[in-house]
């Protein structure tokens, strides 16, 4: 509207001065007009109001009745610069705040003036025209702007547990509170202007932090709580839980807020409590399993029991039955020579029991480490022919014939009753598995080892069992099938190991098994000819 009615000034009349004056009324600005000398000819109400002049008071009063100073209020503005006598040098002035001030008023009026120069013949100046506005309102509303913004800056600066910091698009840093300094260890004066990029976010980062930004941009939706590692200028690591939104700046730009906690202790809680988890869960599993491995054992132990008392009772009956018998032909005066079967069987009996205790007792010793070698120079080929020859009967009467036709002697340095033991299990239990079929015994040696092979053509082994025949209680068929405490096998690996050697199984069901021993030769090292050496107990 000023350009408007700086726009008609040349064309005015005297005439036409009512016709001006009222329309100047109707307007909301400001305007006062003077002549070339200065002297102020026109003015509108909006004026007279504002300087607390009546509308009708002369030229002169205007003159005289305020003075006009710098926006402090105490300065008087030099001539020179009043906006008015600026405009009648023929200069444009835009938006000039001043302070403006009736004596006869206790408060003047801040205002925000501007003129143009009144244009006459050949260019010179005919007058000026000033237009002003008051500019109280705007002057308090930037005054309370400017309060708000030192007031958020303070809340800002001093919230004391939340890092508060402002990036643009770039994520240059804008600022940084107290809070930030104090959480990442870097000053305001260190940030300002600069990326993340090498001081709290490696390159990775900073890229995927900007790519938020930008995303918030895009959306307009605020991002977060999120978790962020970070690096402490002192290069520790830190853990923060980040929510970053969007504000417009007043030049239409988006600047961007980032609050930050610090959750560190926090994801060290969490990482011990996981690292507790884990360990309570592995100790749960270990407890889980050693329960386990009890209730086998227990099961295991129960199995034994049962068996052990079934194998135990088994001789027991016989021999209780001769011995009754024998009581009553000793007391009815029966011969001697007519009680020697009784006694025969009777005899068999307590040998077969005398076994089963030996086989107990040497679990014991086994498992405490207290079964000795004794060491000496066996010839292993008799060792054999004399087991072979004891179980001659036993072999017949299961219809098992036995071939062994090795002659030559095999000489190492073994524990002899202790070889003994292992040909014995071997070969009864070739005897036992493999009724109603022949078994081969085979002897080979080179310089440093002798071989036993023990081959049977009876039930066999299924392959899933061939690894757990050699363990204690384990056995690869039923009670029902077969009688024994599941014992043979595994003392018999204990014996070889011992000495240094190998045991191992060859078998497929219905086809038979095929067990190979393999012995060193060492020469005796132990006090010239005699001495001992003690098994360690299997865990």
């Amino acid at each position: 509207m000023t350009e408007h009615v700086f726009s008609g000034i040349h064309d005015l009349t005297a005439e036409a001065v009512l016709l001006l004056r009222s329309a100047l009324d109707v307007l909301d600005e400001a305007i006062v007009m003077a002549d070339q000398t200065g002297r102020i000819v026109a003015w509108n109400k909006t004026a007279a109001r504002l300087v607390g002049l009546p509308v009708d008071a002369p030229p002169e009063a205007w003159n005289e009745a305020f003075g006009i100073f710098l926006p402090d209020e105490r300065t008087p503005c030099p001539a020179e610069t009043v906006p008015l006598w600026r405009a009648l040098q023929g200069e444009r002035v835009d938006d000039v705040e001043l302070y403006v001030k009736n004596p006869r008023m206790s408060q003047g009026v801040h205002v925000l003036v501007s003129a143009r120069p009144i244009p006459g013949e050949q260019g010179r100046v005919r007058g000026g025209v000033a237009v002003f506005q008051d500019a109280t309102f705007t002057r308090l509303a930037q005054v309370a702007r400017r309060h708000a913004e030192a007031r958020l800056r303070a809340i800002v600066a001093n919230t004391p547990n939340v890092a508060i910091e402002g990036y643009d698009m770039q994520g240059r840093v804008l600022y940084w509170n107290r809070a930030a300094e104090r959480l990442f260890g870097w000053s305001e004066e260190e940030v300002v202007g600069k990326t993340l990029d090498g001081m709290m976010l490696d390159t990775p980062s900073t890229q995927k932090f900007v790519e938020t930004l930008e995303e918030i941009a895009r959306t307009g939706n605020p991002n977060g709580p999120n978790e962020w590692s970070c690096h402490r200028k002192d290069g520790g690591e830190i853990w923060v839980y980040s929510t970053i939104f969007a504000i417009p700046t007043i030049t239409g730009d988006t600047e961007f807020v980032c609050m930050d906690v610090d959750v560190t202790p926090l994801k060290l809680a969490e990482d011990r409590i996981r690292e507790q988890a884990k360990q309570m869960e592995a100790q749960a599993i270990g407890n889980a399993n050693l329960f386990h491995e009890a209730l086998q054992a227990i099961s295991a132990r129960d199995d034994f029991l049962a068996v052990a008392s079934h194998e135990l009772r088994t001789p027991l009956t016989p021999l209780k039955l001769q011995l009754e018998r024998l009581v009553r032909d000793a007391r009815a005066g029966v011969s001697q020579e007519r009680m020697a079967p009784a006694l025969e069987v009777a005899y068999r009996q307590v040998g077969r029991l005398a076994a089963l205790i030996d086989r107990l007792l040497d679990v014991s010793r086994i498992t405490a480490g207290k079964l000795d070698l004794c060491l000496d120079d066996v010839d292993l080929c008799a060792l054999v022919h004399d087991v072979v020859t004891r179980f001659g009967r036993e072999a017949e009467e299961a219809g098992c014939p036995l071939a062994f036709h090795h002659d030559k002697p095999i000489w190492g340095t073994w524990d002899r009753l202790r070889i003994e033991q292992v040909v014995t299990n071997l070969l009864g239990n070739a005897i036992k598995y493999g009724r109603g079929k022949p078994i081969e015994l085979e002897l080979e040696a080179d310089e440093g080892m002798a071989r036993l092979t023990v081959r049977d053509h009876g039930v066999g082994i299924a392959p899933e069992d061939q690894g757990k025949i050699f363990e204690r209680f384990e056995r690869a068929v039923t009670n029902q099938s077969f009688g024994g405490l599941g014992l043979g096998l595994w003392i018999v690996r204990q014996i070889v190991e011992t000495h240094g050697g190998t045991v191992r199984v060859e078998s497929a069901p219905g086809v038979g098994s095929t067990f190979r021993v393999e012995l060193p030769r060492r020469e005796k090292a132990l006090d010239e000819s005699h001495g001992t050496i003690s098994i360690s107990p299997e865990t």
